[in-house]
């Protein structure tokens, strides 16, 4: 459990089967975090919500039991939270409304500090409280920045449907040569509307989104296998090993090398 005077994280995870999963109420002011990365439809408490690639919503749990229902194979991650009333008028105030879908701006940083908030459920975790905290209060920063505009009024954005299957296919095939103009020759329209209609819809560039996909595959390259830096540039679609090695310092904090030493250490320790 993470807790901060304004918001307290009380449980977190990701449900990949299809089935009703249930939640409980802790107290008073709680609320269901849920973000899919996936195209997919959930039904909660009766009520379907059609999910695009990369979006999230926050219920209030209306009753003591929340019931998430899917009829697929899928997934989507929830975090059970509790806020101050305090907090959730900020929340509001900053766009994030209840019981409606947003889309979610930027999926590769949301992806890191989920990866480092998921470990406080663990029993007997050693993790440090205050990165906990810290790693809390900017997701949701993050949220807010992404509720600034909803998939309701994405949706009206011209193309967006063909939008949102090329971001979907750009994650799930971040190695593929992703060009511009082949694409908005595919879309037919100029290099300046797809620009401009892609920041429109997602709050991020299509340029971005390519380099966080390929960040996110090279990352689970260097966890998971012994390629070298150069091979692992190569299977994730950079042109360079230096033009690699720039950007994953910058989007991650640290060279590729050292990031495999780190998630080494972390398999040895566990």
């Amino acid at each position: 459990m993470i807790i901060t005077k304004e918001i307290s994280l009380l449980d977190c995870g990701q449900q990949i089967k299809n089935g009703i999963q249930q939640f409980s109420a802790r107290k008073d002011n709680n609320y269901l975090l849920l973000m899919c990365g996936i195209r997919t439809v959930l039904k909660i408490n009766e009520k379907q919500y059609h999910m695009q690639p990369f979006t999230f919503l926050l219920c209030p749990f209306e009753e003591n039991l929340f019931s998430i229902e899917t009829q697929d194979s899928t997934a989507y991650r929830y975090m059970h939270i509790r806020v101050t009333d305090n907090y959730l008028r900020k929340l509001q105030e900053n766009g994030m409304t209840l019981f409606e879908v947003h889309t979610l701006a930027q999926p590769l940083a949301v992806e890191e500090i989920w990866k480092i908030l998921l470990p406080f459920m663990e029993k007997g975790n050693e993790c440090s409280p205050e990165m906990g905290e810290h790693a809390l209060r900017l997701l949701m920063c993050l949220l807010m920045e992404a509720s600034d505009g909803t998939v309701s009024r994405a949706a009206e954005v011209p193309h967006y449907d063909k939008l949102t299957a090329l971001r979907h296919r750009i994650y799930a095939h971040p190695a593929e040569s992703w060009y511009i103009q082949d694409i908005c020759d595919e879309l037919g329209i100029s290099r300046p509307y797809f620009h401009k209609l892609y920041l429109a819809a997602f709050g991020t560039t299509c340029t971005q989104d390519v380099i966080a996909s390929r960040i996110a595959y090279s990352k689970k390259l260097l966890a998971t296998t012994n390629h070298a830096i150069a091979k692992v540039s190569q299977q994730c679609g950079f042109e360079t090993d230096v033009y690699f090695m720039r950007q994953f310092k910058r989007h991650v904090g640290m060279t590729p090398t050292a990031y495999r030493r780190v998630q080494s250490a972390g398999k040895k320790k566990n």
